[in-house]
């Protein structure tokens, strides 16, 4: 269930249109990767290679997943759980899939500020309170209701020191790349990788170009709130891809009869990301604890509600939108507006909405459409 509800708390919805079709469309969803539920629509122009698609999506997700895994080993694999456990043990040489993505982590990071792959001795405390008690929104019954309320009497917030000696452990200059050798040292014992912030969307983003290259010509592959869109919507009656961004207040609660999406953005050929306090949570007291830290305060980030990052690059607006929901609207507004080529729209906690210019003509609420 936990799974399935995943999807539904994925800030992102595909809708689909109708309408004479030149390519035929085939779908699938999976289960068993990046702990959430993926969905894939791919176009193609017979079964078997639209099948074809389907299984190298499943396939690559399944590996990228077991090798950016921080929390399982997998036999004959140096994971990144392999390599968090060697840590202050001298250097791992790792996959060059795993070294690239986390030196892509680190050049990020010392240009942005905010997400650090280097914070996972803090995220680490606050998942083992959250995880206990993770809230799954649809409930069901009154006494799942009453928790969504007030939360599970026994949760508990992580006690500060525990965090502040945790965030003496976070220094990503810790982290030593050995290019030559593809290798990876952590000087910190005690420091600890995290890539969650990260690895669904560079992972989206891989797997979508290599389907590009493949030579699939239309596609959308969803992975929780990370979304690539490849080429354009084939259909004759329209232009563009409708893609859903999901109301915070529908997902849990809080305004009775909350639309269930705050807007539609009619895009192709790019990504749409989106990071909200609304994806993984608990309840403490009735007070709502997400998974996005802030490391100025190392409490979940109160800056907006979800920020949802438009730009060509998967990996880059999984990065982006994670930085830009740890900071206040006028930072990140600020340091979007300095970035070619990317766009955001922010949802606050009194249900306003913030966008930058370049979206203004992709939104339903602007008047957009997909009408060919």
């Amino acid at each position: 269930m936990k799974k399935l509800i995943s999807i539904l708390m994925a800030c992102l919805l595909l809708l689909s249109g109708c309408g004479k079709k030149e390519l035929t469309r085939y779908e699938a969803t999976y289960y068993d990767t990046f702990d959430t539920v993926i969905s894939a629509m791919v176009y193609a122009d017979n079964e078997k290679q639209g099948n074809q698609y389907l299984k190298q999506i499943h396939d690559r997700y399944q590996q990228l997943d077991r090798l950016y895994n921080g929390f399982k080993n997998f036999d004959g694999m140096t994971n990144l759980k392999t390599l968090n456990d060697h840590a202050g043990k001298g250097k791992v040489v790792v996959d060059k899939e795993l070294y690239d993505l986390i030196d892509y982590s680190i050049k990020e990071y010392k240009k942005f500020g905010e997400t650090n792959i280097a914070f996972g001795a803090v995220t680490s405390i606050w998942q083992q309170y959250r995880d206990k008690y993770e809230v799954a929104p649809e409930g069901g019954t009154e006494s799942d209701d009453e928790v969504l309320k007030e939360g599970h009497p026994d949760a508990k917030l992580p006690p500060m020191e525990a965090l502040r000696d945790a965030n003496e452990h976070t220094n990503i200059d810790d982290i030593v790349l050995y290019p030559d050798e593809l290798a990876v040292e952590i000087k910190d014992p005690k420091l600890k990788i995290d890539l969650g912030a990260v690895a669904k969307g560079y992972a989206t983003e891989k797997i979508g170009e290599e389907l590009r290259k493949e030579g699939c010509p239309a596609a959308i592959i969803s992975a929780g709130g990370n979304v690539k869109i490849i080429g354009s919507a084939p259909e004759k009656d329209r232009k563009y891809f409708g893609i859903g961004l999901q109301n915070p207040e529908a997902v849990i609660g809080g305004t009775e009869g909350a639309d269930n999406m705050k807007d539609v953005l009619y895009a192709n050929d790019t990504s749409v990301v989106t990071s909200g306090d609304y994806q993984r949570f608990y309840i403490v007291a009735g007070k709502h604890y997400h998974h996005l830290i802030d490391p100025d305060t190392l409490m979940p980030a109160t800056h907006a509600r979800s920020v949802t990052i438009v730009t060509k690059d998967s990996g880059y607006a999984d990065f982006l939108s994670t930085t830009v929901f740890c900071m206040p609207y006028d930072k990140g507004r600020k340091l979007v507006d300095s970035l070619d080529g990317v766009e955001a729209y922010w949802i606050f906690a009194d249900g306003s909405v913030q966008f930058t210019d370049g979206l203004k003509d992709s939104l339903d609420s602007q008047g957009a459409t997909n009408a060919d």
